[in-house]
């Protein structure tokens, strides 16, 4: 669900489309990515919400991270995803600023979820599947170049 705070950076273009730029962090750890499931869909989202006007995309995914599972990370920058779907009312685009962050063992132990939110370790080649966008799951691992993609969510 998208959720309006002030400032994010979230524009109804009109009554039926919907324009965003949002962070989005992949928090992998030993070949997994930590995602959230919807149980009647399968889909999986990647923690991270929309970046607020004023604020950079590293710092809005810092924040997510540290509002989600009050865990305090430096988001590295891996790629840019403009993302494209369409709900029976309502037309969506994104401008996705992807990061990861490979967690340390501690890190992964000590993660605490915000409240309402719960998520699971997806093994790499099962979130490559129920990732959405799916593109971001071509972010799981390193690469030297940041990388710009476009998803139009065909499926």
């Amino acid at each position: 669900m998208l959720v309006q705070e002030p400032n994010d950076l979230r524009f109804q273009v009109h009554p039926q489309a919907k324009f965003d730029v949002r962070a989005a962090v992949l928090l992998v750890h030993a070949g997994q990515l930590l995602a959230t499931v919807n149980s009647a869909s399968g889909i999986a989202l990647v923690p991270g919400g929309a970046v607020k006007f004023g604020e950079t995309a590293a710092e809005a995914a810092a924040r997510e991270i540290h509002e989600e599972l009050k865990l305090n990370v430096v988001p590295q920058l891996v790629g840019i995803v403009e993302s494209f779907w369409q709900q029976p009312e309502r037309t969506y685009q994104q401008l996705i600023m992807a990061h990861r962050v490979t967690l340390t063992d501690a890190q992964k132990a000590g993660l605490v979820w915000q409240e309402g939110l719960e998520g699971e370790w997806l093994p790499f080649a099962k979130a490559a599947r129920v990732l959405q966008p799916r593109s971001l799951a071509q972010f799981l691992t390193s690469g030297d170049a940041i990388r710009h993609l476009v998803d139009h969510h065909t499926e």
